[in-house]
């Protein structure tokens, strides 16, 4: 809205003007009906700025006032757009014009014809809106009400504006015109601008710059008014915002809460199973232990059979070496006979091949099952070389000479299927058992 005149001013307008009263032309009209405009009838919004002095408007068209469609009263025609039914809501109009000296009227008059709502400028400031919305204007606002066909050319609007409302040179005066509905049937816009000495015309400026003081307060009121429930809005909403915060904030501590407790559950958990396993464990060693020592048990009491076979056997050579040449040869061949028993005796071979599956789990099956072809002295024989014995150690055990292992190994080899390079000692400390 443009700003009000102090009182000094119109103070001093009023004493000018009775002045000088009977020396001044009574009226004259600065704009008149049938004068030339230029409009914008394109659907898009005009660049912003538009209402202003030396906003570029080279592009707008032209036209004689009274500028619109759809009415008989109308001069120019302009475009309501592509679609009848659905026009565009807003034309825009706007003249530019001189007054070389504002104070040579005491007051100026603006006529308005207009259909349906208009917001009038004048040096870019708005200064009136006659049916239209208190909010922001754009180029889809529509006016609050609709003018019936031939109301607008019957029905003036007038304004009242004071000289130090405009300014010495040009003056620019602008509008746009807005439609109630966008299936309106006609849009209607012409202008008068009245520069006039009469008198009786200062109260009824004065009146309008009351009222324009008096809504300018209440809508400084409003505003305040509006600032103070912004404000508390915003207070109710940080309030709002902060009672949100702090229930999420104890949600989540909830919910840390619940999971430290799940947490602290299922380490309970695990260390009481860890801990019934580690006592498993325990008692499975224990029996583990028992039974190795059983097992020594058992390997300290053959030991001890076989000194005693071998002290008896011995006690029996010297006594038969006493006696004659039939006894001698009657003693030798029973001791021979006790030593083949013994011999062929195959508890130590079991209790070998026990315990060598007991350090390596799976390796004699899984030998069997790769190569099921090795004989019962073949597969004793790789069970040595697996336990790191030389090839002296092992003709001692199986009581053949170093030849014969060198032998078996060969065939060993060609049993599996091996190739000439590959080494039995190092594929069988290679082996894959399990």
């Amino acid at each position: 809205m443009i700003s009000l005149p102090r009182t000094k001013t119109v103070v001093l307008l009023v004493l000018f003007s009775l002045t000088i009263f009977n020396t001044l032309r009574a009226q004259t009209k600065i704009i008149s009906q049938g004068d030339e405009w230029q409009y914008y009838d394109d659907q898009k919004a005009p660049p912003i700025g538009w209402e202003k002095l030396n906003n570029n408007t080279s592009k707008w068209k032209t036209g004689i006032s009274p500028l619109g469609y759809g009415d008989s009263f109308v001069t120019t025609s302009i475009s309501f757009g592509k679609d009848s039914l659905k026009k565009d809501i807003v034309k825009y109009f706007k003249k530019t014009f001189r007054i070389d000296n504002p104070f040579e009227y005491i007051v100026y008059k603006i006529n308005i014809h207009k259909d349906d709502g208009i917001v009038l400028y004048l040096n870019g400031k708005e200064i009136t809106r006659i049916d239209m919305p208190d909010k922001e204007i754009t180029n889809n606002t529509k006016a609050t009400s609709l003018i019936i066909s031939g109301e607008a050319e019957e029905y003036v609007h007038t304004i009242v504006l004071a000289p130090d409302d405009f300014i010495t040179g040009l003056n620019t005066i602008a509008a746009s015109i807005h439609q109630g509905s966008s299936n309106s049937e006609d849009c209607i816009f012409s202008l008068e601008l009245i520069g006039d000495n009469n008198h009786e015309m200062l109260p009824l400026l004065l009146k309008e710059r009351s009222m324009k003081n008096l809504s300018l307060d209440f809508k400084i009121k409003e505003l305040k008014h509006k600032q103070e429930l912004d404000k508390n809005k915003s207070k109710l909403e940080a309030l709002e915002h902060s009672k949100s915060n702090i229930k999420i904030v104890l949600f989540l501590l909830l919910i840390l809460l619940l999971i430290g407790i799940a947490y602290a559950y299922r380490l309970f958990k695990s260390f009481k199973t860890k801990e019934d396993k580690l006592l498993r464990d325990i008692s499975n060693f224990k029996e583990i232990n028992n039974n190795k020592d059983l097992e020594m048990m058992s390997i300290s009491m053959n030991s001890l059979n076989d000194k005693h076979y071998l002290k008896e056997l011995k006690r029996d050579l010297e006594k038969s070496i006493k006696g004659d040449a039939t006894s001698i040869k009657k003693e030798v061949k029973s001791t021979i006979n006790n030593i083949k028993h013994n011999l062929d005796h195959n508890d130590d071979w079991e209790n070998l091949k026990k315990h060598f599956n007991a350090v390596y789990t799976g390796f004699y099956d899984k030998l069997i099952e790769f190569h099921p072809t090795l004989s019962e002295i073949e597969l004793r024989h790789c069970i040595f070389i697996k336990l790191h014995m030389q090839t002296k150690e092992i003709a001692n055990i199986l009581h053949i000479d170093a030849r014969s292992v060198q032998a078996s190994r060969y065939r060993i080899k060609k049993k599996m299927d091996l190739s000439e390079n590959m080494d039995l000692k190092d594929y069988l400390l290679k082996f894959q058992y399990k």
